[in-house]
């Protein structure tokens, strides 16, 4: 059983030299490729390649062109090396796992075929269960609720039935839909299967749509909750997005998951713009209120 570590940077050196000092200890892991994202940061890339060894790979993408574009350059550049594998770890440079909740994944999913993708249960920096480890894939009844602030809050019991309960975590295997991809582990061959993750989108979805590809050849999506892996989440989507850009990111991959995976028609796709016009009226109000309150 042969593993490696795909981890994509981008202007978070601090998070992944720690993180891959860590990782590439690890006897269960055969490779970590670091993908550098093109970051902006001064002497980023010059940083990372200091971390190269016999078990490491430092590279760097030709743009920026999103979490699913390096993760791929990562996998890519290891075949381009003549290197197999059986599985590929997907995984953040903000986070913490032990070697022994990977072992444990990867005796779960050695046992099922039909198993292409699993993960512990994410946890954040206080040691708790964040809730939406895993989720329910994104219908259009589900995303028109969640398009505005008043939708939310009108319809909470509609956006709870597309997350998992908590009653739904005790079980140590829970078969889910989509699970977080700041850390998973799926077989190297349905990935190719799959023709790997899906480019078009540069943030956000990346998770629901890796789970309707998964869906549609029949594989199983599973998230160990006797095992957890703990998620920092460093603040560089913040530093990198203003309120309005990351809205924006966010709409353009809602449509394009919607149009390609949900074959949403004309009438749909209206009312997702509308509800996108009127989310950013209520950014007009919310900004400022953030701004005030400090959050």
């Amino acid at each position: 059983m042969k593993v490696a570590v795909v981890i994509v940077n981008y202007n978070d050196v601090e998070d992944t030299v720690k993180y891959v000092n860590t990782i590439s200890k690890y006897n269960v892991i055969n490779r970590v490729v670091v993908v550098d994202n093109l970051s902006t940061t001064s002497g980023a890339f010059e940083t990372l390649k200091k971390l190269e060894d016999e078990k490491v790979y430092v590279i760097q993408s030709d743009k920026n062109g999103g979490y699913d574009y390096g993760n791929n350059i990562g996998v890519k550049y290891l075949e381009s090396k003549g290197e197999e594998y059986d599985y590929i770890v997907v995984s953040n440079p903000d986070i913490s796992v032990t070697e022994e909740a990977i072992n444990s994944c990867l005796e779960k999913i050695e046992k099922d075929d039909k198993i292409a993708v699993i993960a512990p249960r994410m946890f954040n920096k206080d040691d708790k269960p964040i809730r939406r480890s895993a989720w329910k894939m994104r219908t259009f009844w589900l995303d028109v609720v969640h398009s505005t602030r008043v939708l939310e809050l009108l319809f909470y019991k509609v956006l709870r039935n597309g997350e998992y309960k908590e009653n739904d975590y005790k079980n140590e295997i829970l078969e889910v839909e989509a699970i977080s991809g700041a850390f998973f582990i799926i077989r190297y061959k349905v990935l190719k299967e799959i023709d790997y993750l899906d480019e078009e989108v540069f943030l956000f979805y990346e998770e629901d749509i890796l789970a309707k590809k998964l869906s549609e050849k029949g594989y199983k999506t599973i998230s160990l909750n006797s095992e957890k892996f703990i998620h920092f989440e460093s603040q560089t989507i913040g530093k990198t997005f203003n309120y309005y850009k990351k809205m924006r990111q966010l709409f353009i991959s809602k449509m394009y998951y919607h149009k390609k995976y949900n074959k949403i028609n004309l009438i749909q796709t209206v009312v997702f713009h509308i509800l996108n016009l009127c989310r950013k009226i209520e950014l007009l109000i919310e900004i400022p209120a953030r701004k005030i309150l400090g959050k």
